[in-house]
């Protein structure tokens, strides 16, 4: 796959040194010289479309590659600087690391400047360098008044300390001096976009390439990607696999977070991709249309009401949205606070630390129509009033950035459902492993519980649990005196609809782990709890145990028994089971309920005949038991289960193996 003509500069491809992973980006006001500074230090001229070329203004982003000797290869995006372009300057300094800033020093700062400063600054960028361009249109006074007036409007922002150096792409004059300042800031610059979590690579372009197809383009942060990977397509769910990679024209089995790059896409046509989409890996990441932020409204917008109409930009994506307000009634000049954003329409795929511009639709007197911008915190909030003073304390937590307390935190609102470690690697952008191992160190285990299949749940919670489990089983002791005990199944089903088999189960053992709960095959009892008969129920009692000794190996029925000791056949089984508990009654196969004596002298019998005889048959084992058919089978059955007999073909033989001579 071959695409120099789409991304980059071929001559600059043969001077590859190793990239450090950081892209350049420009921006300032149209008609600075942006463009031509670009192709002076590159060799490569971004503006590629007939339209810019024609009117000599950069219309779409431009990109290139900067070989900086003793550095490596920056990734380098041109951005338009047309006040109806700001949309596409956001997608493409969404992404960059080191910036760019171009001023004409014959028109020093303009409105555009101010508008990607302010943009600039909401998106955190740090590095920098202030190219001071046309200087061979403008005297030494004039460039010194357009350096004061740069340092003016840079000092409150995050590009204050910006070195600003004089150039002119037209002569050369200060190239060298530019390139020096780029490579320094580059030296110490940190890549502002993660490197961590799901690979993303926010679509710029899209074209069909003739012989290869679908290729998109953009600038890869997170984890990277490999030719072969499968990967998905945010916010539309379409899935595709990578038939090739590419970076400024150089084919490459892998791309790097931190690099543009071109992905030639198989499975999916031209017509089902668009700028914004996100390319990433399936099931890594999930489009929301709803996210906490913490919002900075820019001291040169007006007023707004509580929840305002904007547009938010984020990466290459933008979307008409609602802003609310969190613990506060409006948005005020040059405050900063907490709102929650809802998209109209399609939603956003973002991650926690994503970095967003909000724009209004009336012009500010200092930055178009940018208000203000900030940072994602939750891209997957639940429901809830912004009135909640815990969401407040909540979203305070997740601003610290602490990986622990967030996950925490999260598990926390989830209440008595817990929360899968799947979701949290979609939400937070971490690895199931890495989530699960971060909640499994000392300082998370007072706070946080595993109960099984991924799932964690709250301690307090829990604590709630184990309380909810011990009421219900005392009101189930107190209702049913004589029972062994609660049924597993009913016990997690008297908790409340939303608690998980996993929550319930690990709050059992827990209760069994501190003795206060005791198992018993399927039943669950307090610890301190033993069967009690009132008197009415201890007569009955005797009453069928007197009658079992009579009848021998000649029980009646369930049903008959009930009729016969006057009690309804729901208590004649809780009595039988009473019993049966207490040693003194023995119950087969069939329903059948014999008194342990009766069953202790066949038992007698049948050890004694394997004393002479090697095996039993069916008719003399019928003898030997002496009653009907009706009870002979179970009887048989009995024995084997009590481990006396053993069946082979149509005979028994002893468990222990032969006759005992």
């Amino acid at each position: 796959m071959s695409l120099q003509t789409k991304t980059g500069n071929p001559a600059a491809d043969a001077n590859s040194s190793a990239p450090r992973g950081l892209v350049l980006g420009t921006a300032g006001h149209i008609d600075h010289g942006k463009t031509a500074l670009i192709e002076a230090l590159t060799g490569t001229q971004t503006d590629r479309l007939p339209e810019e070329k024609a009117r000599g203004i950069t219309i779409d982003l431009g990109f290139a590659a900067l070989d900086l000797p003793g550095f490596g290869r920056l990734s380098v995006v041109d951005v338009p600087g047309h006040e109806g372009l700001v949309r596409t300057m956001v997608s493409g300094a969404s992404g960059i690391d080191v910036l760019l800033l171009v001023v004409a020093a014959d028109e020093s700062v303009m409105p555009q400047t101010r508008e990607h400063v302010a943009i600039c600054d909401l998106l955190g960028i740090e590095s920098a360098v202030v190219a001071l361009t046309k200087t061979d249109l403008a005297d030494e006074e004039m460039i010194e008044l357009s350096s004061e007036e740069i340092g003016e409007l840079l000092a409150p922002t995050t590009l204050a300390d910006a070195p600003i150096v004089p150039v002119s792409a037209q002569s050369g004059a200060g190239l060298d001096a530019l390139r020096a300042a780029l490579m320094e800031t580059a030296q110490g610059a940190h890549p502002r976009t993660t490197r961590e979590g799901p690979p993303r690579l926010g679509v710029d372009r899209v074209f069909a390439m003739r012989g290869f197809g679908t290729v998109v383009t953009g600038t890869l942060v997170g984890a990277p990607l490999h030719s072969g990977d499968r990967i998905e397509v945010q916010p539309s769910g379409l899935h595709a696999r990578i038939r090739g990679l590419q970076s400024h024209g150089q084919e490459s089995k892998s791309a790097a977070p931190g690099t543009r790059c071109a992905v030639n896409l198989q499975g999916v046509e031209v017509s089902d991709l668009r700028r914004g989409d996100v390319i990433t890996l399936s099931d890594r990441l999930a489009a929301t249309q709803s996210a906490d932020v913490h919002l900075h409204w820019l001291q040169t917008a007006p007023a707004a009401e509580a929840i305002t109409s904007v547009e938010v930009l984020v990466g290459t994506a933008e979307r008409r949205a609602h802003l609310a307000a969190i613990g506060r009634p409006a948005f005020l000049p040059g405050e900063a606070g907490f709102a929650r954003l809802h998209v109209d329409g399609e939603g956003l795929a973002l991650l926690p630390g994503d970095r967003f511009i909000v724009r209004g639709f009336a012009k500010n007197a200092m930055a178009g129509s940018t208000v203000g911008g900030g940072v994602v915190l939750d891209c997957a909030p639940p429901r809830r009033r912004r009135s909640d003073p815990a969401l407040l304390e909540e979203l305070a937590c997740l601003k610290t950035g602490d990986r622990a307390s967030g996950l925490r935190a999260r598990i926390q609102r989830t209440g008595y459902a817990g929360c899968d470690a799947r979701d949290l690697a979609r939400e937070t952008g971490l690895e199931c492993t890495e989530v699960e191992a971060i909640l499994r160190k000392p300082e998370s285990a007072p706070t946080v519980l595993e109960a099984g299949g991924h799932r964690w749940l709250d301690a307090a919670m829990t604590h709630r649990l184990e309380k909810a489990l011990l009421a219900s089983l005392a009101a189930f002791h107190a209702q049913e005196p004589m029972r062994p005990g609660m049924p597993r199944a009913t016990l997690r089903g008297r908790l409340p609809q939303n608690v998980p088999r996993e929550a319930a189960e690990l709050a059992i053992a827990r209760l069994e782990s501190a003795q206060s709960i005791v198992s018993e095959q399927d039943l669950v009892r307090l610890a301190e709890y033993r069967p009690v008969l009132d008197p009415e129920s201890t007569a009955a009692a005797d009453r069928i145990l007197d009658h079992a000794r009579q009848c021998g190996l000649e029980p009646p029925s369930p049903k008959d028994w009930a009729e016969q000791v006057g009690v309804s056949l729901d208590h004649l089984r809780d009595l039988l089971a009473h019993l049966q508990r207490q040693g003194v009654l023995v119950r087969a196969p069939g329903d059948l309920w014999f008194a342990r004596e009766a069953v202790d002298h066949l038992r007698e019998r049948v050890e004694t005949h394997f004393e002479t005889e090697a095996e039993l048959d069916t008719q003399t084992y019928k003898a030997l038991i002496g009653t009907s058919r009706r009870t002979a089978m179970p009887l048989m059955e009995l024995l084997d289960e009590l481990h006396v007999t053993r069946r082979q073909g149509e005979t028994r033989i002893p468990r222990s193996g032969g006759p005992r001579r």
